[in-house]
């Protein structure tokens, strides 16, 4: 298999600096390597031709084509040969998700922009492995325009860089909506709907990761939001916290695995994401009303009672979870 690099952020973004702006004509050619990254990339063809291989598979592309990378995606782009003969040259906008709910842009737009980034740019399942865009000739002097400036403001260290590069960052993203508008209408999220997907995807993430030492900064930037904002709206829509709602998770997954009766208390609090029993016995007592081995033991005793009695009992218990 294929050596694939992890690009970590605190390799590009310099402090105090949203974003990362880079312009590569491909050579020499033995220094191109597939890797992965921990943030969004968008990446323009601004000059000629080659192939960008993504997740494996391998397409041809030219200039006017525009990607949004997703994260820990292998990729790289590649000449046509080692000596570029189709003379590929491209650029990127690098940054992290975060950035995108920070930035001065009226809800609206900001919705939608969001549903691009979050369809395009972060989803494994939805990637279609073709370019995202592939501009006409009027998009694309405008993106070659505006892929220039930030490549020019980035490489220079002057006063208000860092407030100008957002500025350039929101019109990138405005022509992208624009763009990807006119080839689908139908990107009209309404408002509510539009945060109740994001919570969806949050609580889907949140179960996928449970175990982990889940950060909010995580959830939050798979939602393109600022902690405080993500952190609101989640407990608006879940009636919840964030941390509430992990610990009622690996609670409820804790009460399966004691049910089955097959691992310890302690390895099951471990499995679950809990690294001090205490606190693990603590949390659970909080949301169940008993200790571990209370809930174990009462779990073993149900299995001998009438269908009638386990069935009451069973209730009893799922109604501690219930909202």
């Amino acid at each position: 298999m294929e050596r694939v690099d992890k690009l970590r952020a605190d390799d590009f973004f310099a402090e105090g600096l949203p974003l990362c702006v880079n312009h590569y004509a491909y050579d020499p050619h033995e220094r191109i390597r597939m890797h992965s990254h921990e943030f969004i990339e968008i990446a323009y063809v601004c000059k000629g031709k080659g192939i960008h291989v993504v997740g494996g598979r391998e397409q041809p592309v030219s200039m006017g084509d525009l990607f949004i990378i997703q994260f820990d995606t292998p990729h790289s782009f590649f000449p046509l040969d080692p000596d570029n003969t189709g003379r590929l040259e491209v650029y990127n906008c690098m940054f992290m998700p975060e950035i995108v709910g920070s930035l001065p842009l009226e809800l609206p737009v900001l919705q939608e922009i969001t549903s691009i980034l979050l369809l395009s740019g972060l989803y494994p399942g939805e990637q279609t492995y073709q370019p995202d865009l592939k501009l006409s000739d009027s998009h694309d002097r405008n993106f070659l325009s505006i892929f220039t400036a930030l490549h020019e403001e980035y490489s220079a260290n002057r006063e208000g860089r860092t407030e100008l590069l957002k500025l350039k960052l929101c019109e990138l993203l405005i022509q992208i909506y624009r763009a990807y508008g006119n080839r689908n209408k139908s990107l009209q999220p309404n408002s509510d709907t539009y945060k109740l997907e994001l919570i969806q995807k949050a609580v889907a993430y949140l179960r996928e990761h449970y175990a982990s030492p889940v950060q909010l900064n995580d959830i939050s930037r798979h939602a393109l939001l600022s902690k405080s904002y993500f952190s609101a709206l989640f407990k608006k829509t879940t009636g919840m916290s964030v941390f509430d709602y992990l610990q009622r998770l690996r609670i409820e997954e804790a009460c399966r695995l004691l049910e089955e009766g097959t691992a310890t208390v302690t390895e099951i609090a471990a499995r679950v994401g809990y690294n001090d029993y205490r606190f693990f016995n603590k949390t659970f007592r909080k949301v169940t009303g008993k200790t571990a081995r209370e809930y174990r033991n009462r779990a073993v005793s149900m299995k001998s009672l009438p269908e009638d009695d386990e069935a009451a009992s069973q209730l009893d218990i799922q109604g501690r979870f219930s909202p």
